[in-house]
């Protein structure tokens, strides 16, 4: 009698979980933006893969340029579509060409296709540059960048997180966040008051037979430079009254309870006084680099008008969580504001609400 034989089990096969690839670590400078520069004779090209460089950079390259003779400066991506914020961003930058270029085929980066031919005919040219800049963070430009160096071409990487084999297969590599902040106090110096006093302090010591009193004057002078006080004479809301100035009787009846100084009490104007100045000094500079960031200005407004919205206007939580979703490094490279309603205020873009402790804010019309 014929028997059927079972089938064989197959052995359970152990499936390993996939493991998303670990994002890279901030990667230090290895060389100071003046090395990167180079020589007061150099022609740098400056080639952008925007597909891996956020536009809120392009300030800072500007700025890194300088007065150094610009052979050629573009930037490479899908502008009409994902990248549409950077035609906007670009505008303040004329010399900036965008080369729009779209992947046709799923898999195949035209952009560093494209990036990398331009690359060597600019190295190919009549009047090559001496100094040839990659803005990325993708290691796939490693292969030009070895071959344009082996040319005697001085190659400079900027980025945040490239793969070391790219930063090592160039001259120098310098960090753009760390060049931003660096550029960013140096500016911050530059408009500081004291230093301007300070110079031409400095200026009147080298003058020759100064006299006794102007030595002395001068003296004093120095003395007094580190207690300057810039302040801006907004008065601080919680201490005056909005309309005539008189403190606010809250606060007076505060301070004869507890003993502490009234706002009229001048201990109590001194310390006002020193809030105020430092207060005033921090948001004026905090505004004034925000107002810089016109590309930043910019999503905020497309982010509010991509929303839903009665009338124009969106609560600010939505407008902060879709601007996040809109350029991944905001945390990152924004002005830092204590409250967000704040930030929209400074760009003069938006109108602000608050309504039952929920901020509401609307773009202006141009």
């Amino acid at each position: 009698m014929f028997t059927p034989v079972p089938p064989k089990k197959k052995p359970a096969v152990k499936t390993r979980s996939r493991r998303s690839a670990p994002t890279r670590a901030h990667a230090p400078s290895t060389s100071t933006p003046e090395a990167a520069r180079g020589s007061k004779g150099a022609r740098i090209a400056l080639l952008i893969d925007a597909d891996n460089v956020s536009h809120g950079f392009l300030p800072t390259l500007r700025d890194f340029v300088g007065e150094t003779t610009l052979a050629s400066a573009r930037a490479y991506g899908d502008f009409q579509n994902r990248l549409h914020s950077w035609r906007k961003a670009a505008e303040t930058w004329p010399a900036l060409e965008l080369v729009e270029q779209r992947n046709y085929t799923a898999g195949k980066n035209a952009t560093d296709m494209r990036l990398t031919i331009d690359a060597v005919k600019l190295l190919a040219g009549k009047n090559p540059p001496t100094t040839l800049v990659f803005v990325t963070n993708d290691s796939d430009f490693t292969p030009i960048v070895e071959d344009a160096k082996k040319d005697g071409v001085r190659i400079v990487v900027m980025g945040e997180r490239p793969h070391r084999s790219l930063r090592s297969a160039a001259h120098h590599y310098v960090n753009l966040t760390e060049l931003r902040e660096r550029l960013e106090h140096k500016a911050a110096a530059e408009s500081d008051p004291r230093e301007v006093l300070r110079l031409l302090l400095t200026a009147l010591r080298s003058l020759p037979k100064l006299n006794p009193e102007a030595q002395k004057a001068l003296t004093e002078a120095e003395r007094r430079l580190p207690l300057l006080r810039f302040a801006t004479g907004r008065p601080t809301p919680s201490a005056v009254n909005k309309t005539d100035g008189s403190p606010s009787p809250s606060r007076a009846r505060r301070g004869r309870r507890t003993g502490t100084p009234t706002a009229s009490s001048p201990s109590a104007t001194r310390q006002n006084d020193k809030a105020v100045v430092s207060n005033d000094v921090h948001a004026i500079r905090r505004k004034e680099a925000l107002l810089n960031r016109t590309d930043l200005i910019q999503s905020l407004v497309d982010a509010a008008r991509s929303l839903p919205n009665q009338d124009g206007w969106v609560k600010g939580e939505f407008i902060l969580r879709r601007v996040r979703e809109m350029v991944r490094d905001f945390d990152q490279t924004a002005p830092r504001y204590a409250k967000f309603y704040r930030m929209l205020e400074d760009t003069g873009q938006f109108d602000v609400e608050l309504r039952a402790s929920t901020v509401f804010a609307r773009p202006r019309k141009a």
